[in-house]
């Protein structure tokens, strides 16, 4: 049977040089192995070709190494890439959640600086609706309920700073209000309202013409007479400062309150007086106690109300509603 021939590589590196040119050319390691008894075996290697060798497997390798480095790096920076795309995507995905949350903040607080707006505009109407109420001797302003006009929608884009402005605007619109509310209070409060003595007490006489009733023709008389006994608490009816305290010709023991805005009260025929000239009061504080004193047939209390140097009817002012 024939042997295969040995590859060409091995034969380059173990086997005997083609030609003696090539032998005397060539650089080989011969190794000769004796044993006792047999002959000599010589093996030659080819320097050169195993040197050939080497560099073939030593770039094969490096190839090797080369392709795997890419490939891991190419891995490594895919796993990266996926990873800051992850990133990234979460990021836009927080962004987004962020502006829509924006958004609701901004719809909630111009929904919320609307509602307050309406509260600011129904203050004020109702303000006026007061002041209508209570003064309607003076003009009274009438508010038009028809709207229209140029409008612009709120956007994400200009959302921020139509809120900034509404509430700016409503600060404004309050700063304008407060002073008129606090007017209007304070008129209130100093405006005499409500009956000076508690307990529905009867009126005797009422404001205007009436017989005479110290005897024989007829008089204007400037106020109204309640019917009390000796000692009922008088109360003042609004606030102000006591502008006097004493006998009054006619009045007996009389008390006059100086209310601001031009609004006077006196009290007539009182059996004791609790208050002093300059002392500030308050509604419904007790001045003094009904009597018999002055021009009077018999208990009960006078009460005059003034604005300005005229007297007025104080029957519009007893059914007044704190």
């Amino acid at each position: 049977m024939r042997l295969p021939k040995r590859p060409a590589l091995l034969s380059a590196l173990f086997g005997r040089p083609a030609n003696a040119r090539a032998a005397a050319s060539s650089r080989h390691l011969e190794i000769i192995i004796t044993r006792p008894g047999h002959p000599a075996h010589t093996l030659r290697i080819d320097l050169d070709a195993l040197r050939r060798g080497a560099l073939w497997i030593a770039t094969a390798a490096l190839l090797w190494l080369i392709v795997t480095l890419y490939m891991t790096w190419s891995q490594v920076s895919s796993a990266d890439a996926q990873q800051r795309a992850e990133r990234l995507a979460a990021q836009a995905q927080a962004a987004q959640a962020a502006n829509a949350h924006l958004q609701a903040e901004n719809g909630a607080m111009a929904d919320s600086l609307l509602a307050l707006k309406q509260r600011v505009d129904t203050l004020a109407s109702t303000m006026r609706g007061f002041v209508q109420t209570r003064e309607k001797q003076f003009p009274v302003e009438d508010k038009s309920l028809h709207q229209g006009g140029l409008a612009e929608p709120m956007t994400p884009g200009n959302a921020a700073g139509m809120v900034h402005d509404e509430a700016a605007l409503i600060a404004e619109r309050l700063s304008l209000l407060m002073p008129q509310a606090q007017h209007l209070a304070a008129f209130e409060a100093a405006r005499p309202m409500g009956e000076p003595v508690a307990g529905n007490a009867e009126i005797t006489s009422d404001y205007g013409l009436r017989p005479n009733p110290m005897g024989g023709g007829i008089e204007f008389h400037n106020g109204i007479d309640f019917g009390v006994n000796i000692g009922t608490p008088v109360h003042a009816t609004g606030n102000g400062v006591v502008e006097s305290a004493g006998w009054k010709a006619g009045y007996g023991n009389c008390v006059v309150i100086d209310h601001p805005f031009g609004y006077r009260s006196l009290f007539g025929h009182l059996s004791k007086i609790m208050v002093k000239p300059g002392e500030a009061v308050q509604r419904g504080q007790v001045v003094a106690l009904s009597g018999n004193s002055g021009r009077s047939t018999g208990p009960h209390l006078h009460y005059t109300l003034f604005y300005g140097d005229k007297t007025l009817d104080p029957a519009t002012y007893l059914l007044a509603q704190r």
